[in-house]
This record gives C-alpha cells, structure tokens and sequence, in this order.
C-alpha cells in the first residue's frame, strides 16, 4: 500500500502517489473511466488532481462518482483560470463532438482564460456540484499569469470561501514561468505549488532557492528519456520529491499497477 504524508505548509495528508485526471476523458467508456480511478484507490491512491477544463467537465463529473460516499476517504484538489469552451461536459460524446469541431474551429479547443474572481468563484462552486462534494482540499489557480489576476481581491475571496468551509487549501499550479512571481515575493497565493518537473532537468529546483520544499510535482513520465522504465522514473521522482505527492496520469490499469507496486 502506498504511504501518505502531510504536504508541506499544511496540515491535509495526502497519499505520496496521486492520480491526475487530465487524459481520463480519452477512455471513452464510462465504465472504463470508473474502473480506472477504482484501481488507483484500491491501490493506495488518495489524492486525485482535476479541473473544469479536463474534459470540458467530465473528468470532475467522473470523479464525483468515485468519491460519492467515499469523501472521507480521499483529497482532492481542481483549479480556476482556465476553462473549455461552452458548458460541462457530462457525457464523452459532447467532449468527441467538441473536439472535432475544434479542429475546424480553433476557438472550440482552445482554453479560456479569465481570471476575474467572479468567474472563478462561479467555476468553484460548479464544480463542487460536479464532485458531488461541499469542499475540495485545494484548489488551485491555473497556469496564472501574475500580470492578469487581482492578487489581493483573489486572496480575500479564498479566505472567505475557506471559512465557508468551501476549501481547505489554495495555491498556484502551473509551470515554473507563471507561478515564480508570487514564489519568489513569498506571497499568500502561492500556500500550496503544484509544479512540473522531471528527474533530468529538475525544473522543480526553484523552489528551494526561496526556502520551499516541493509539494505537488508532476510530469516525470512525459519528460523521461525515451526507453525509460516507468515505474523506475516514478520511483525516483518520489525519493526526489520527499516533502510531497507526485502525480500520475495514465489510462492503463495494468500501467497503473506497476506504478504502484514500486518500492521506496
């Protein structure tokens, strides 16, 4: 069973190993989809990351699922700042049809973004509707662009939804480029970093520079080498991120098997 850890600067344990939900919408079964995010938490997996943009909605929708009558069980963390085009998905074939008038429509595929906390305040509590959920453990501006978003109305708007008890945690998820401003200014935004980074290039490795131990890092497997053993690169990405959780993204069961029966 995999083992779990309290993440850094906050008192919310999550399991070392968690689940990312971006490509789930590419299993176009429905079952298949619940099966898959079954065995990650018969696995050990109890942190599941997601967003209104994965699947125009659906993998929220899909989770929602997973966690009815299990919320206790698991954390969960989604994202505002992005979002899909037109409304949630709640069935694979809006998601099929969206994508292939995305290729003739440019504007279909392409993320929005807005980072007016209205918008944002109305994306969280539509996705707690979709999670099937009062709260979410994190939640997470996505991929910021500091030049775009009221810092100081952002924060206060967090703060009340956390005495709302709506969220336990936020912070900043995104690449390096984006989220090293309010790192680097050690700003209350940036509680929580959700950071790529590979075993290679060691993107992550900013964050000490400013006194910060990792706490979510994902994108080991898509930067390793070619001809690399995924479960060796996971394996390394945990003794590298020791402080946190490092997320997985796969459609394979039997992939996601051998990924949690690694040893460390």
């Amino acid at each position: 069973m995999l083992g779990r850890i309290i993440l850094e600067g906050t008192d919310i344990e999550v399991s070392r190993l968690g689940f990312g939900t971006s490509a789930l919408h590419h299993l176009f079964s429905g079952g298949r989809r619940q099966r898959l995010l079954a065995e990650a938490r018969a696995a050990g997996i109890t942190h599941f990351d997601t967003s209104p943009y994965y699947g125009y909605g659906l993998a929220e929708y899909d989770l929602g699922k997973l966690m009815s009558g299990r919320r206790s069980q698991v954390t969960v963390a989604t994202k505002v700042g992005l979002y899909p085009f037109g409304p949630a998905a709640g069935h694979i074939a809006s998601v099929l049809l969206r994508k292939a008038v995305g290729r003739v429509i440019r504007r279909v595929a392409t993320p929005i973004v807005n980072s007016r906390v209205r918008r944002a305040e109305e994306s969280l509590h539509a996705s707690l509707r979709r999670l099937r959920t009062d709260y979410v453990d994190f939640l997470f501006l996505h991929e910021p662009e500091l030049a775009t978003w009221a810092a100081d109305e952002t924060l206060m708007w967090l703060e009340r939804e956390r005495k709302r008890g709506s969220i336990r945690a936020w912070g900043l998820a995104g690449l390096r480029a984006g989220i090293l401003p309010l790192v680097r200014q050690g700003h209350p935004l940036a509680e929580v970093v959700q950071t790529n980074d590979s075993i290679d290039l060691r993107q992550a490795d900013f964050l000490a520079d400013f006194g910060r131990k990792m706490q979510f890092t994902y994108g080991y497997l898509s930067g390793a080498k070619e001809g690399s053993n995924p479960a060796i690169t996971i394996q390394n990405a945990l003794r590298r991120n020791v402080s946190g959780c490092v997320l997985v993204s796969t459609r394979s069961i039997n992939h996601l098997r051998g990924l949690t029966k690694i040893e460390f």
